[in-house]
Order: C-alpha cells, then structure tokens, then sequence
C-alpha cells in the first residue's frame, strides 16, 4: 500500500505533459479527419507557421519550430506537391528555399483554425476566466527556461 508521501503520479510534471499532448494530437487529428481537411497536423502546424511568416526560409522554419530541416523539409515537400505552399530560392542565398502559402491554402486555414479554436474551448472548460492565459504564460516560463538550458549546454560542450 502507498505511503501518504508516495507521489499522485497524475501529478508528475512531464508524464503529465506528455500525456497531454498525446490526447491533443489525437482528438484534432480526429476532428480533422471529421472535415475532411487533407492536411496532418504536423501539416497543419507547419502551413500556420508558414502563414505568419511568408518568405522565412525552411533552416528558419526549423529552428522557430525546433525541429530538424529534413523533417521540416519533408513535409514542406508534401505541402508543395498537395498545392498548399510555393517555394522559391531566396535572392540573398541560392542554397536557402524561402516559402509561402499558396492561394488555395488560405481557406483551409482558416477551417482549421475554427477547429483548433472550438478543441480550445472545450479543453480549458471549467478554469476560471484568465486562468487559461496565465497557464499558458507558465508554460511560456518553462519552455524558455529548457530552451535556455539548452543553450548553455551547447556552450557548454567540447568542440568536436
């Protein structure tokens, strides 16, 4: 039997969050398919990034999203060939691709930011009015704080 100083495992902060993700993922991709939208949410989430930063290049993409180019690479590929984003090269950098959302995009983005508005809704009921906005805030804290001690880990290491 658990002793009263056992901890909730409920209550462990990264399980916690990565269990939360999980069931995130998987209900707005089951609303997605519910719309018959076409795009993945990975699809999704890089076509929004793509949206609010029109002509950043893929590396640019990859680090604002902390991901890897060839993931990032992979599915702007797939966003090409389905008609969703242009890619063009980039004037200062003949290496470097720069992105944008194509016309028939826009729509879409749209349906699924209603879907993605409507999910929020129903996963922060109950919380108090404001509270959401200052667990958001929190969660902001703590991924700067892990993006920070990446950093100084990476200053830290020895040159290979």
């Amino acid at each position: 039997m658990p002793s009263s100083q056992t901890p909730d495992p409920e209550r462990h902060f990264g399980a916690l969050l990565n269990e939360l993700s999980y069931l995130l993922r998987r209900e707005f991709e089951r609303r997605l398919r519910l719309q018959t939208i076409g795009l993945t949410r990975a699809q999704w989430r890089i076509l929004r990034r793509v949206a609010d930063r029109e002509g950043c290049t893929q590396r640019e993409l990859a680090e604002i999203m902390h991901l890897k180019a060839a993931t990032v690479s992979r599915h702007v590929e797939r966003l090409k060939k389905g008609g969703w984003v242009g890619r063009v090269r980039s004037p200062k950098d003949g290496r470097a691709w720069q992105l944008s959302v194509r016309p028939k995009a826009w729509r879409t983005l749209e349906q699924m930011q209603l879907v993605a508005g409507a999910l929020r809704e129903e996963y922060f009921a109950g919380l108090p009015p404001g509270r959401s906005d200052g667990l958001i805030d929190d969660l902001l804290r703590i991924k700067s704080n892990l993006l920070a001690l990446e950093l100084t880990s990476r200053g830290n290491a020895p040159n290979p």
